[in-house]
């Protein structure tokens, strides 16, 4: 079921930015997060009057008040008969050990423990208060709901160090560590180099800019192989411009699976992304094309089997 919710998540992540495009807009993101939001404008838990995440807005869909199945009994109410229940998911990380090897100074050989947290998906389901019955709304005109406690800045350390790893045992490296005024993949040297943390305007900036390159790393043979496609070619050609297109959806996606969504970053990925499809002459239909490359990018990133299409 959490590859399920997955799947949900890219096919609407892709299905608003074709819908939107068709209008003229390009919104990879919705920050619900932002603003402040009440049952109007935003789903909210009906207990604890938080506002869920923006992952969890575009799963329900709809706004208004939800509750779970216990929630509903607590209150003695009931669910109406065929209602539907929604899910709603949510990260936790489980911790593990491994041994790295490497050498001392005088060339010995030297194994060391560390622990690292890997995500986890995890879900729940909930029922509007509009499918249930006994229960009545508590929206008033001037309540304020805060967001939903997230864990998002964890999560997307945990999808960044987990790729990171893994991919070290095939050659990967990774700089984050030293000054630079760029960001980029060397598909010569298989590695990526992003400006230090303290260099960015936000974590959220960070870990959005490091999606994006790690969403170039996934071009080569051994990972997604988009390298048949023309992936890795001059700047400004189509082929070029079709990579940065897959490079910033698969970053949307990321970013919207772990609830990294603000609205600088909104703004900065409409300004690159619409830079890029008028470098493809505003081809829409290539939209598609580069979704479906960047959720199998965000997949493998993901350490997820890839959905076939």
């Amino acid at each position: 079921m959490a590859t399920t919710a997955k799947n949900n998540v890219y096919e609407l992540v892709t299905n608003r930015i074709i819908e939107q495009m068709n209008k003229g807009i390009i919104p990879w993101q919705k920050p619900w997060n932002i603003v402040a939001t009440n049952g109007t404008n935003s789903a909210i838990n009906y207990v604890t009057r938080k506002a869920y995440s923006p992952l969890n807005q575009m799963l329900l869909g709809e706004s208004g008040e939800y509750l779970t199945w216990k929630q509903i009994e607590s209150l003695n109410g009931k669910v109406k008969k065929g209602a539907n229940s929604h899910i709603v998911v949510f990260y936790t990380t489980t911790e593990y050990t491994r041994e790295i090897k490497g050498t001392d100074e005088s060339g010995k050989e030297t194994t060391r423990t560390e622990e690292y947290k890997v995500p986890v998906l995890k879900y729940y389901r909930v029922f509007h208060l509009s499918d249930t019955e006994n229960i009545p709304s508590k929206i008033t005109p001037d309540e304020i709901c805060e967001p939903e406690p997230e864990q998002a800045i964890a999560t997307a350390e945990a999808i960044v160090n987990d790729y990171v790893f893994r991919e070290s045992f095939n050659g990967f490296k990774f700089q984050n560590n030293q000054p630079s005024n760029e960001a980029y993949f060397s598909p010569t040297h298989d590695k990526v180099v992003v400006p230090m943390k303290k260099q960015f305007k936000s974590l959220e900036a960070y870990y959005a800019t490091t999606f994006h390159e790690l969403t170039h790393s996934t071009l080569t043979a051994n990972r997604c192989n988009r390298v048949q496609e023309g992936a890795i070619s001059r700047f400004g050609s189509t082929v070029y411009s079709r990579e940065e297109l897959v490079a910033e959806i698969g970053s949307s996606m990321l970013c919207t699976i772990t609830g990294i969504c603000t609205q600088g970053i909104f703004d900065n990925t409409i300004a690159y992304i619409q830079s890029w499809i008028k470098a493809l002459k505003n081809d829409n239909k290539m939209i598609v094309w580069a979704a479906s490359r960047a959720e199998k990018a965000a997949m493998y990133i993901q350490n997820l089997n890839p959905v076939t299409k």
